[in-house]
């Protein structure tokens, strides 16, 4: 906040908003699920790895994209969205509805003066911030993780790290691949969290998937995957998820 000159009243009255555009009725997407991720890659900012890699510029972008990835989420899933033929599915031709929403709602709170937090903020540092923010929200997509993967595995194979254990990241496409999955990484962590925590997380995933399920069987849709409360296995679902999505 020194560093960019961010106005206390300013940044107090954005996070304000930023909740009340969170619905807290959605059991998980909700501004807890937005604190957890803004928490979550704070701490993976503060990895030894990455002492000094990133600019002041690129950490405050990813808390902001952090803060406001699912802003404004309605509880189901893109692939709803796009079988129920909804507004938003409309708005953003079904590509990464959710997200693209989000971004979108964002920025829009930022016109507003008494929520632009960015207003010390040059235009070139803007133009870059709000770019960066677009590539880390859409990254966050459950559609793109393979090739997000498969991306980050090319990087890794190909990367000398220093000899003092850091990252050396030359340019923007490697830079923001690291961010992109710092953010992907922090929004999937459920399962590297306490236990305790882990299942609290879990129960309300569970609940969101299983209104979802709800509506689909009452809309005459069929049902997602995992979303039929009648037949779901919760723990099947969760060591699946572990091994093919968080390993």
């Amino acid at each position: 906040m020194k560093t960019f000159q961010i106005p206390s009243q300013t940044f107090i009255r954005l996070m304000l908003t930023l909740e009340d555009h969170y619905h807290m009725d959605v059991p998980y997407h909700n501004s807890i699920h937005a604190a957890d991720v803004a928490q979550s890659v704070h701490v993976l900012l503060l990895s030894p790895a990455l002492d000094s890699v990133f600019t002041d510029l690129e950490i405050l972008t990813a808390l902001f994209a952090a803060a406001i990835h699912d802003v404004d989420h309605p509880g189901v899933t893109n692939q709803f969205l796009i079988n129920s033929s909804s507004e938003l599915a409309l708005m953003y031709n079904d590509e990464s509805v959710l997200e693209a929403h989000s971004l979108a709602v964002a920025f829009k709170v930022l016109q507003d003066p008494d929520c632009d937090i960015f207003i010390n903020l040059s235009k070139k540092q803007r133009q870059t911030l709000r770019r960066m923010t677009i590539d880390m929200v859409l990254a966050t997509d459950m559609s793109k993780h393979m090739s997000l993967l498969a991306d980050l595995k090319t990087m890794v194979e190909t990367k000398k790290v220093a000899g003092s254990g850091v990252l050396f990241l030359d340019n923007y496409t490697e830079r923001i691949q690291v961010l992109q999955n710092m953010l992907h990484c922090a929004d999937l962590s459920n399962p590297t969290k306490k236990l305790e925590l882990y299942q609290k997380w879990c129960s309300l995933l569970m609940e969101e998937f299983f209104q979802q399920g709800d509506k689909e069987r009452a809309m005459g849709l069929e049902i997602s995957p995992m979303c039929d409360r009648n037949n779901a296995t919760v723990e099947k679902s969760q060591v699946g998820f572990i091994d093919y999505i968080g390993k």
